[in-house]
């Protein structure tokens, strides 16, 4: 799970680090160029696109992982309650639980 969570991060650093640039590199400069264009032309951009997409990839993988994740901890609280309550009954009562109907 560290492993995808790490993955993520690094696309997501990836992908600002991008725009960013990306940004930087299509601003006109002219008095009529607007944030709200450049950013556009931005959003646009085939390298910011796949870098957003790689983003999107990595944090549904990671969200998978997280899920497998958190239903094997679930599991392992019910396996540890009940082996708890098994071992803290009396051997009589383990008895009587094998042989009643």
């Amino acid at each position: 799970m560290v492993t995808a969570e790490i993955l993520e991060e690094r696309c997501a650093t990836e992908t600002h680090l991008i725009e960013a640039r990306t940004l930087i590199l299509q601003w006109g400069g002219e008095k009529g160029d607007t944030v709200t264009l450049a950013k556009a032309r931005r959003d646009v951009d085939n390298e910011v696109v796949e870098a957003q997409d790689k983003h999107l990839t990595s944090r549904a993988y990671r969200k998978l992982v997280e899920t497998v994740f958190e239903q094997c901890e679930r599991s392992a609280q019910i396996l540890s309650r009940e082996l708890s309550r098994r071992i803290s009954m009396n051997p009589q009562e383990r008895r009587l639980v094998r042989f009643a109907p």
